[in-house]
């Protein structure tokens, strides 16, 4: 009677050979520290390579939705004009009589005909200028996407819509009324509320742009460092 253990045995020590043989290169391969790390895997596992990974941590602007950079632009315009306006109205009122000294600025009123600090200029010309920069304004903002150019931007047009509204209502009339101004330093020329707001947001979006191409020209350089370089393939003419 044979052994019913006699061709089993043969069969399981074959296929526990065949799984050893299979194992082999595993185990060979963990032995000798070739076995990609947890991290390596997690990322190839969800297509996300290292390079891509350097370069979304490289610095990048805010993005902010189309709609809320008109909110901050035009909510900033709207306070700078409300409070040059203001202010404006409180020089007339009680600076008539003269100036009020307050140590390092002195409240002066000025009734100014032409540009902002004094700047000369032909009839007219201070509304178109206005036009001209609300115009640009309007075009940059359907690029921006920072809370900070929108601000910036925002104080520009607040300033130039405030002197325009003085170029309009006040004497001698429109177009060429005198802009009020009564910030007086004493070592540069008086100013108001609206010329300072157009004086910061300039410089602001002047360097708030440099900013934001340097950091893209960063993310640019750093695409083409990543990018693989492919032989030639094309066989030269004979």
């Amino acid at each position: 009677m044979t052994d019913p253990h006699a061709r089993t045995g043969p069969v399981g020590r074959g296929a526990a050979a065949e799984d050893a043989v299979h194992d082999a290169p595993a185990e060979a391969a963990a032995e000798a520290g070739h076995e990609p790390p947890a991290g390596d895997a997690a990322n190839h596992e969800h297509g996300a390579l290292p390079e891509e990974a350097a370069l979304e941590a490289l610095p990048r602007p805010r993005a902010l939705p189309g709609r809320l950079v008109w909110v901050v632009a035009i909510g900033v315009a709207t306070i700078v004009g409300v409070l040059d306006q203001a202010t404006k109205q409180l020089a007339e009122r009680h600076l008539e009589a003269g100036p009020i000294d307050l140590g390092i600025v002195s409240l002066t009123l000025v009734r100014n005909p032409n540009a902002a600090f004094g700047i000369p200029g032909f009839t007219g010309m201070f509304l178109i200028v206005t036009v001209v920069v609300l115009a640009i304004i309007v075009r940059m903002l359907t690029r921006a996407d920072r809370f900070s150019l929108a601000a910036a931007f925002g104080l520009v047009a607040g300033g130039a819509i405030g002197n325009a509204v003085d170029r309009i209502t006040r004497p001698p009339g429109f177009p060429d009324g005198a802009v009020v101004d009564f910030v007086n330093l004493g070592w540069f020329p008086v100013f108001n509320v609206a010329d300072a707001a157009i004086t910061v947001g300039a410089v602001l979006v002047v360097l708030l742009l440099v900013i934001t191409d340097r950091q893209e020209a960063r993310r640019a350089e750093a695409r083409v460092g990543r990018e693989p370089v492919r032989p030639e393939t094309v066989s030269p003419r004979r």
